[in-house]
């Protein structure tokens, strides 16, 4: 990260606990309660992604894998890869000592249409139908701890002061 976005990153994660008239006491009172919020906003989608589920728009293995394996969020990213999968089509590959390359095509039939990865288009075409392990990023899944809700912190006896 650059000193900018680290810059940005403690005044978004800050943004209306203290202020340039806040006291080093209040600071760490205010630092605490920042914490256990930005803690709290974490399990909250934690518990409705284990709680919740999206149903798939295909009838594909591999999106069912997405589904169960990545948040709500991300997996419906994912899906509009799938949707999206309607309006490819795999025209041309071609080997060489690098691999093989795919030229896809995409009709465009709305305006506010966004260009999509072509990976599943290419995945399905070579009869890939579950899911392989190098596409599921664990940063992704339902079941990934953040590093910051392991951090044990009391809570107890935190007086609010205005910020």
């Amino acid at each position: 990260m650059s000193t900018t976005q680290r810059s940005e990153s403690m005044n978004a994660f800050f943004d209306g606990y203290v202020h340039s008239k806040t006291s080093l006491k209040q600071f760490v009172q205010q630092y605490k309660r920042a914490l256990r919020n930005n803690v709290e906003k974490e399990f909250q989608p934690d518990f409705k992604y284990f709680s919740q589920m999206v149903s798939c728009a295909t009838k594909y293995e591999m999106e069912k894998r997405f589904q169960l394996v990545y948040t709500i969020s991300k997996f419906r990213e994912v899906q509009e890869e799938f949707v999206g999968k309607v309006y490819c089509d795999l025209v041309f590959s071609s080997v060489d000592c690098l691999g093989t390359t795919y030229e896809v095509w995409e009709d465009v039939i709305r305006d506010d249409w966004v260009d999509k990865k072509h990976a599943i288009t290419v995945l399905l075409r070579n009869n890939v139908k579950s899911l392989p392990d190098t596409y599921v990023l664990r940063k992704w899944t339902r079941d990934v701890v953040r590093a910051h809700t392991r951090i044990v912190v009391n809570y107890d006896g935190l007086s609010s002061t205005s910020a």
